[in-house]
């Protein structure tokens, strides 16, 4: 792979320049290093500024007193190899580090892969390369500083699959080796960790092809190892891929329905529910969860031993893709949203089958997934897309396509009932009508109620009042309309 860069020091001096402080005001000499090094040659420039710099001087000293000086923010990272940030209104972060060797090649000699260890003196305005960083840029690699450095600090091995992605660079063969082999040592690393380079890679343009990678490898096996029970499934029926690589292609189709669909999506993706990533990057986590379960909910033909089918398994994936969200501390919220997309991921193709769908099993859909409704909608037509193959009808899709189109139009109409229900009733107004106390009654009723206001069945709040009225003589009505309205009943 061939890599146009610009000469080094064109590009470092320009780098130098986009620092927030001129390099003389730091007071003692620093050497600018790592990732803005290694972004400064390839001409990659990340927004908000990112910038570390080494020093052997004073290092929390000397970036407490700038930071003064500047009337900025001021943090410490680490007081005992001391690290400290400093942050400026526009985003931009530089984290000072003391020096910790006799000489900065000492330093550089710790990092974990030649393109992140090389540094750049402003002063003398020289790059320091001393494992062919730059070589490995124009070359598109990674290559390993050293094996000791990736055993030191295991997350590195799961990194160079995230720069990979990022960066479009391929794993320099020895390097990899050394990494399959290390492998099992990411075990001893928090789960916190791990989960941020897993979100990385599911932001990458490249990463899924990456991810994918990562797990044949054996690095996604200590923290995932759902995945390995998924690579006895080959191609099956509709799905023309074996399971796994189903998996995955379904990660990429998410960033194309995505883009399709953007006028009829607006924000919906780029929220934040909570816990700091985005709708997009939670579809793509139930992506990579929502068949999960498929490996023990197989069910064969005792008598010819062919596949019959999964049944449930999504309902069972869900209560995996609970653990796995809890077991890489993704936040409750975040786990909620990821459940719930495996839980109902099958329902807009169950839907698209019998286009257009009735309206009160559209109206479930939306009652039931609320605000997440966009994102099953990307989540279902990525699934349809991934399964396609010689055997599957065109007209299959087309179904998936409209029905996902259907979906979020209604959605983007602030103003649409079935969307979007502005109820006629509430539960103190029917308890105060009907005489009702307070319980699960009350509950079922309003559900009720909505539906048929959804369904343009009520338009009144007396004739949302006169079918309370019908409904409560005839209490096993009421017990089986709620039984029929349950999250699945349109669909069994």
């Amino acid at each position: 792979m061939s890599k146009k860069i610009l000469p080094p020091l064109h590009a470092l001096a320009q780098l130098a320049s986009r620092l927030p402080f001129e390099p003389a005001a730091f007071g003692h000499p620093f050497a600018l290093v790592g990732g803005s090094v290694r972004d400064a040659v390839l001409e990659r420039v990340r927004t908000p500024l990112d910038f570390d710099l080494v020093t052997p001087g004073p290092a929390l000293a000397q970036a407490k007193t700038l930071a003064k000086r500047l009337g900025v923010g001021y943090a410490v990272l680490d007081a005992h190899y001391e690290i400290a940030r400093i942050v400026f209104p526009d985003g931009t972060t530089v984290d000072v580090a003391r020096q910790q060797g006799k000489e900065l090649i000492d330093d550089l000699a710790r990092r974990d892969y030649a393109i992140n260890a090389m540094a750049y003196d402003p002063a003398a305005g020289m790059l320091i390369d001393p494992f062919g960083g730059a070589d490995d840029l124009a070359a598109g690699r990674l290559r390993m500083v050293s094996e000791a450095n990736l055993a030191e600090d295991p997350l590195r091995l799961l990194r160079a699959y995230r720069q990979a992605a990022q960066l479009d660079f391929a794993i320099e063969p020895a390097t990899r080796a050394t990494i399959v082999r290390l492998a099992p040592l990411l075990a001893q690393v928090s789960a916190e960790r791990v989960r941020d380079e897993l979100i990385y890679l599911l932001k990458s343009a490249h990463g899924a092809d990456w991810l994918l990678a990562a797990h044949r490898d054996g690095l996604l096996a200590p923290w995932l190892p759902e995945l390995a029970a998924m690579e006895s499934i080959g191609p099956t029926g509709l799905h023309h891929l074996p399971l796994v690589e189903h998996t995955f292609e379904v990660i990429r189709q998410v960033d194309t329905v995505a883009t399709e669909l953007a006028p009829l999506l607006g924000d919906a993706l780029v929220r934040v529910p909570g816990g700091g990533r985005s709708v997009e990057v939670l579809v793509k986590l139930a992506a990579l969860l929502h068949d999960v379960a498929k490996p023990e909910t197989r069910r064969l033909d005792p008598q010819t031993g062919r596949l019959i089918g999964f049944p449930g398994h999504e309902l069972r994936g869900a209560e995996i893709a609970e653990a796995v969200m809890e077991r890489l501390k993704f936040s409750r919220e975040e786990g909620r949203w990821v459940v719930a997309l495996v839980r109902h991921h099958l329902r807009p193709g169950f839907l698209a089958a019998n286009f257009p769908p009735g309206d009160r099993a559209l109206y479930r859909l939306f009652r039931d997934l609320g605000p997440m409704l966009p994102a099953l909608a990307v989540l279902a037509l990525a699934d349809r897309r991934a399964t396609r193959g010689p055997q599957v009808p065109p007209e299959a899709f087309e179904r998936a396509e409209a029905l996902s189109r259907l979906l979020l139009e209604r959605w983007g109409r602030p103003d649409d009932p079935m969307a979007h229900l502005r109820p006629l009733v509430d539960g103190n107004l029917l308890m105060r009508t009907l005489d009702l106390a307070p319980g699960p009654q009350v509950g079922r009723l309003l559900a009720l109620l909505h539906e048929a206001q959804a369904v343009g069945e009520v338009t009144t709040r007396e004739d949302a009042l006169a079918l309370a009225r019908r409904l409560v003589s005839l209490p096993e009505k009421v017990e089986e309309e709620n039984d029929a309205g349950g999250a699945y009943s349109s669909l069994r």
